[in-house]
């Protein structure tokens, strides 16, 4: 786990809308991020997961890679959330609001039926997540399971989407971001 510690902890804090964003060379590229963390976060998410699950799904944005190395790794396929409109008829359209901005998630690959593991790089306000627990649902698909790489503890995410949904996403990392800098609070180790 020292990867994913090096990655998170102790790192620069930038506030957008009064909140804490986390420069980090996982999701940030700042520095790049090496095939050696991506992979690690990626293998890491698999230990935690239900093993129960045909597809793999997340968000487009800081998510689309560890959605895509997940995938890979498991050897399974993935549909995305989009922040965009393909027209593509059959196109799932939902709308989220997170600590950042406001809009429509789009989704595709996705089908009634399919057993999906939701993955994404943080967990911070739920916003995001309650959107792609929402497409997938509206796609008539059943959650496996729910796996973020950090939480930001300051903002409650998780506490959130249980009230909301009944789910509680695991993550690998709590950060607590209060400060001008980063820092991990533990990691979690249990695995399924």
């Amino acid at each position: 786990m020292d990867l994913l510690i090096h990655c998170f902890d102790d790192r620069e804090i930038i506030e957008i809308n009064n909140r804490g964003f986390i420069v980090n060379p996982l999701t940030e590229q700042i520095p790049a991020t090496t095939p050696e963390m991506l992979r690690f976060a990626c293998e890491e998410i698999l230990k935690v997961a239900n093993k129960n699950f045909d597809k793999v799904v997340g968000e487009e944005d800081k998510g689309g890679i560890i959605v895509a190395g997940v995938a890979l790794a498991a050897n399974k396929p993935f549909g995305m959330i989009r922040w965009y409109p393909s027209g593509i008829p059959g196109q799932i359209k939902v709308p989220f609001i997170n600590e950042y901005t406001q809009g429509m998630f789009y989704l595709n690959g996705v089908e009634a039926g399919d057993r999906v593991l939701i993955v994404d790089d943080m967990i911070s306000t739920g916003g995001t997540m309650l959107g792609i627990i929402q497409a997938i649902q509206k796609a008539g698909a059943g959650i496996a399971d729910i796996v973020c790489i950090g939480e930001k503890v300051n903002y409650n995410g998780v506490e959130f989407i249980r009230e909301k949904t009944g789910y509680i996403p695991k993550t690998l990392v709590k950060i607590d971001v209060s400060g001008k800098h980063s820092r991990v609070l533990n990691i979690d180790i249990d695995r399924d």
